[in-house]
């Protein structure tokens, strides 16, 4: 059903016939030059047809428009399946898809600030008073100023702003225990290179092997570590012939250099990342002393701009850089302020965006992987909101995702300032007071998956709650119904996890307390210091104290011996590839291969369960490896995929193919949806119990061999949900299970599927812990840490902590928020 009959006169965009992924041949017609809201239930199609079709198809017409190269390799097949879309403009596009994971990039990156700042100090300087006694500086580029070019880096530390080195702590773990007895696993290694010399090395100092590490003399301790200063230790090595049976005896005499010289040679000479990870669990990193940590050379460190040098800009939090941006004129030269007008007005606009949008807490140097999921997603929404530019269609993948309520009155302000220019303005979004801003809504659904992809409502936005087949316009009304749980359990009396002495990013705190098998959520203001908490205290150090290390945020941990394991639910992609979906991710594959090779037809071709696999050779299709798509190198353009012609998509091989397991083979099977598998893999048993593990996870209409490409970083983390009930129902112990932001992407009717997902692993005895915004969630947890007062310097503290009832009758934002949502 097509609901346009109220679209105003004037520019409008019409689509017709989209057929994207879920998308049913909707027809749809919506005005230019407004804010128009796509909205529906989680995997209705909203991002399929704002995203996917619209923003896709606008990016093939630019590039065929330039590019003759391009278009040899552009299918009918392998553009958005749309008929038709007439009012298309130039997109500017940023999505849910959590890209730019790498340590080196950071939010300087991302939101485009190095560009500004690496620009304004290669050319100011030039332009100054020291270029008369220093020509070079005539010669300077962007890239002195950048730490991983070859000119812009540390020569000591290659740009990286630390050196790695073995810790005598990290090696001596135990010191409680005998040396070969548990003191370290460096001397579990038998194989270690000086191992065999430590009994003569013992003999030499009286030292007794069989006492714990701590009780033996200083001096043989001092040389097992460092070293026998040059002195050489004679020992013999024995190594026996396998086909004659006889052995050989070899005496060696020479000066040790200790396990921590020795960790660190290894560690240096590895030449792949598996063999670095044996011995990084060894090392500690430290700054490095040329550079004073920075990473930067010699010029980005001497030269300064506004009384700072480059590395001191860019440690500044984006705040103190706008203080800095609006001083730098009184410091120019004529000459530099005829250049600096050119730069500085942009670069001024974009910060001042970043604070508006609550990012000015973090340092420009704030690394991508180290940013919760809002974060990164407002970062890139300043790399391409610009208010001086019109006739834009601007999309936006839910940019309210990690957003505190007290903190989306600036971005409901830049939507609508966007508008005011002349732009238009595309809003995937779930949150009702955003949609309430829109000026027109495009409705997808009724369900999820196959259950949805059909056009419910195209209206003004006013008119959605109208319809009584829209689920979005009974939130809009106030008629959805809210999160409800069953059961709660009491935080009160529960046993605690105390993390002592925390230190991370902004967070100080001397001990916070967690209750076990409980459903604990920490809130806070954007840059409160939730996420820190969450990864870097609780989730890196429980895994650290698991793995019997030291934890390096904290100081250390109480009752961490009630647990077994640690996961942390994140949304980064399952897969960097095509390959990488839902079946192969749940391990559920595995079980679908053996299925087929048991098969008569496949016994029959002598076909085995590799055959079935599209990761190794043997089955797949070796045109496209198995990917069903090939990449497509365009030299100056981003590399595509396009649908494999050989295999059409299909991945295997025709015998392969042949072989069916029930009447269908193996890409049919990849090809239904998980709520479908379901009922259709009954057997065995295992296999049920992971299609029910997804399902409770809320994702029950992804298809099993669906793309992890395409997943957004919501529904990878439910993926990675599902994988955790699987973790914590399969008798392994009582686990701590942590999620940062665990709703965004939900729409409010489908986040009861989550909370119930949550319940079933409280049920196994687990705990679970989010860092959460969404307050009819927080309302239900049975504990809430309430982080602040502020962001930034301003937070890091807990404002309160205690029960939804206690925390809305008490101080700070959150608890003026909650008590709209918490009954008195």
């Amino acid at each position: 059903m097509s609901h346009t009959d109220h679209v105003p006169g004037g520019d409008v965009i019409e689509i017709v016939g989209a057929r994207t992924h879920n998308l049913k041949g909707v027809n749809v017609t919506f005005p230019k030059n407004r804010i128009v809201a796509f909205t529906g239930v989680s995997g209705s199609g909203k991002t399929s047809l704002a995203i996917d079709t619209v923003h896709a198809e606008a990016q093939l017409r630019y590039l065929n428009g330039i590019s003759p190269f391009f278009r040899q390799f552009i299918s009918p097949k392998d553009r958005p399946q749309v008929d038709r879309i007439s009012g298309l403009g130039v997109t500017l596009a940023v999505d849910q898809r959590r890209l730019n994971r790498s340590p080196r990039s950071t939010l300087g990156s991302i939101s485009g600030l190095n560009d500004f700042l690496g620009l304004l100090f290669a050319r100011m300087p030039a332009l100054g008073p020291l270029a008369v006694e220093h020509p070079e500086l005539r010669n300077l580029t962007s890239a002195y100023f950048d730490r991983y070019s070859m000119e812009g880096r540390c020569k000591r530390c290659a740009g990286m702003g630390h050196t790695d080195s073995a810790e005598a702590d990290r090696i001596i773990t135990r010191p409680d225990l005998p040396l070969f007895g548990g003191a370290g696993e460096w001397f579990q290694r038998t194989n270690s290179g000086e191992h065999l010399a430590l009994p003569t090395l013992a003999a030499r100092h009286a030292a007794d092997l069989d006492r714990p590490w701590s009780e033996l003399p200083e001096a043989f301790r001092h040389a097992v570590l460092h070293g026998t200063d040059g002195e050489a230790v004679t020992f013999k090595i024995t190594s026996k012939h396998k086909k004659s049976g006889t052995e050989t005896v070899i005496e060696r005499s020479v000066p040790l250099v200790g396990a921590v010289r020795e960790v660190t040679r290894l560690y240096e000479a590895s030449g792949t990342d598996t063999a670095r990870e044996t011995y990084a669990r060894f090392m500690v990193r430290v700054p490095c002393p040329a550079c004073h940590g920075t990473g930067f050379g010699e010029t980005a460190r001497t030269l300064e701009l506004g009384g700072l040098t480059y590395p001191e800009v860019v440690k500044l939090p984006v705040e103190e850089l706008r203080t800095w941006v609006d001083g730098i004129d009184a410091t120019l030269t004529p000459m530099q302020r005829e250049v600096a007008v050119n730069v500085l007005p942009d670069f001024s606009r974009r910060v001042r965006l970043m604070v508006e949008l609550g990012l000015g807490h973090l340092q420009v140097t704030r690394t991508a992987p180290s940013l919760s999921g809002g974060e990164l997603q407002r970062a890139r929404v300043t790399a391409q909101l610009n208010m001086d530019l019109s006739g834009i269609i601007f999309v936006l993948d839910e940019p309210s995702a990690g957003l505190h309520p007290a903190d989306k009155h600036p971005l409901r302000e830049i939507l609508t300032d966007l508008r005011d220019a002349g732009n238009t303005v595309l809003l995937v979004e779930h949150d009702p007071e955003l949609i309430a801003l829109a000026d027109w809504v495009v409705d997808l659904g009724p369900g999820a998956g196959r259950q949805g992809g059909t056009l419910v409502a195209s209206v003004p936005t006013a008119e959605l709650s109208g319809h009584p087949e829209s689920v979005t316009g009974a939130y809009l009304a106030g008629r959805g119904p809210r999160v409800r749980r069953a059961k709660r359990f009491d935080a009160g009396a529960a046993a605690r996890l105390s993390l002592l002495g925390v230190d991370v990013h902004n967070v100080r705190l001397d001990r916070v307390d967690i209750p076990l098998n409980t459903l604990t959520c920490i809130t806070g203001v954007s840059g409160s210091g939730k996420s820190s908490l969450l990864h870097q205290a609780l989730g890196a150090g429980m895994d650290a104290v698991l793995r019997g290390e030291r934890p390096a945020a904290m100081a250390g941990v109480e009752g961490a011996g009630r647990l077994g394991w640690v996961t942390v639910v994140d949304q980064d992609p399952i897969g960097r590839t095509p390959r990488s979906n839902p079946a192969t991710y749940t391990k559920a594959f595995d079980t679908v291969r053996k299925l087929f090779a048991a098969t008569p037809r496949a016994k029959a071709l002598g076909l085995g369960p590799g055959a079935f696999s599209f990761n190794s050779p043997g089955g797949r299709c070796e045109t496209c490896t198995g990917y069903g798509r090939r990449q497509v190198d365009l030299h100056f353009m981003p590399d595509m995929w396009v649908e494999c012609d050989v295999c059409e998509g299909r991945r295997f091989t025709p015998e392969v193919l042949s072989v069916t397991y029930r009447g269908k083979a193996v890409d049919e099977i990849l090809a239904l949806t998980v709520d479908e598998a379901a009922e259709f893999l009954t057997e065995p048993a295992g296999l049920a119990t992971t299609l029910r593990a997804v399902q409770r996870a809320g994702l029950g209409y992804l298809q099993l061999g669906q793309s992890g490409t395409e997943l957004s970083g919501g529904e990878a983390q439910r993926l990675k949900l599902a994988n955790a009930i699987l973790l914590g129902t399969t008798g392994r112990g009582r686990g701590l299970v942590l999620l940062d932001e665990p709703v965004t992407g939900l729409h409010p009717s489908d986040v009861q599927k989550m909370v119930d997902a949550f319940d079933t692993l409280l049920a196994s005895g687990n705990s679970v812990v989010i860092a959460e915004h969404d307050l009819h969630v927080a309302a239900c947890a049975d504990w809430i840490i309430d982080m602040g007062p502020g962001a930034g310097d301003r937070g890091g503290r807990v404002v309160n902590q205690g029960t939804p009832a206690e925390i809305a009758a008490g101080p700070g934002v959150t608890g003026e928020y909650l008590r709209r949502v918490v009954p008195a």
